[in-house]
C-alpha cells in the first residue's frame, strides 16, 4: 500500500510541475497574489480589440505583474489617473474605432491606468527618483511565473526557449 500511495504522488507531482506556480490555470504568483491564466487572456482580448497588433500574453503578465506596484509609487509621490478617467479614455478610444462601449475588465483599466502614469513619469524630468525606485521594488517582487509564459529575470518575463522546440533559421545559432 505504502508503494503505491508513492506511485500515485508521481503524476501529481509531475502534474503540478508542469501547470507553473502550484494551481492549475495559474500564470504567476506575484507576492502570494495569484494572476490567472484567464485574467492574462481577458487582458490580451480587450487590448487586441483595440490594437492592429500582436499582443503577447507575456506581455500582458509583465504588465499586471509590475502595475500594483506601478501605482503605488506613482501615486505616493503625486503620479495618478483615476478609474473613472481610465475608463472615459477606453470609452473614447472605443468610439474613435468603432467598437462601441463594453464592460471594460479590471485587467484593462489597471492596464490604462499604469499605461498613463508611466507616460506622465516618463515626460516628467522630476521623476527619475521614482521611475528607478518603481523598477527597483518590482525587481525585488517575489514572483513566480508558469513556464508557457516564461520566466521571472530582473523584473520581467522574460520568453524561455522550450528544449523540444526547433529554433527558426533566425534563432539558430551561427557558427
Amino acid at each position: 500500500m505504502r508503494r503505491s500511495a508513492r506511485l500515485a504522488v508521481v503524476p501529481l507531482a509531475a502534474a503540478l510541475l508542469l501547470t507553473g506556480c502550484g494551481r492549475p490555470g495559474t500564470a504567476a504568483t506575484v507576492d502570494g497574489q495569484r494572476v490567472t491564466e484567464a485574467q492574462v487572456a481577458t487582458l490580451v482580448d480587450e487590448l487586441s480589440q483595440l490594437s492592429t497588433g500582436t499582443v503577447a500574453p507575456a506581455g500582458a503578465l509583465n504588465s499586471m505583474i509590475a502595475a500594483p506596484t506601478v501605482l503605488r509609487v506613482a501615486a505616493e509621490d503625486g503620479y495618478a489617473f483615476s478609474h473613472a478617467q481610465a475608463v472615459q479614455l477606453l470609452d473614447d478610444s472605443a468610439a474613435e474605432l468603432q467598437l462601441g462601449e463594453w464592460d471594460y475588465s479590471e485587467q484593462i483599466v489597471t492596464f490604462v491606468r499604469q499605461s498613463i502614469v508611466i507616460q506622465q513619469l516618463q515626460q516628467d524630468p522630476a521623476a527619475e527618483d521614482t521611475l528607478d525606485e518603481m523598477l527597483a521594488e518590482i525587481a525585488d517582487l517575489d514572483v513566480e511565473v508558469n513556464p508557457r509564459f516564461g520566466a521571472w529575470e530582473a523584473g520581467a518575463v522574460v520568453a524561455q526557449p522550450w528544449p523540444w522546440m526547433i529554433p527558426t533559421a533566425a534563432e539558430a545559432p551561427t557558427s
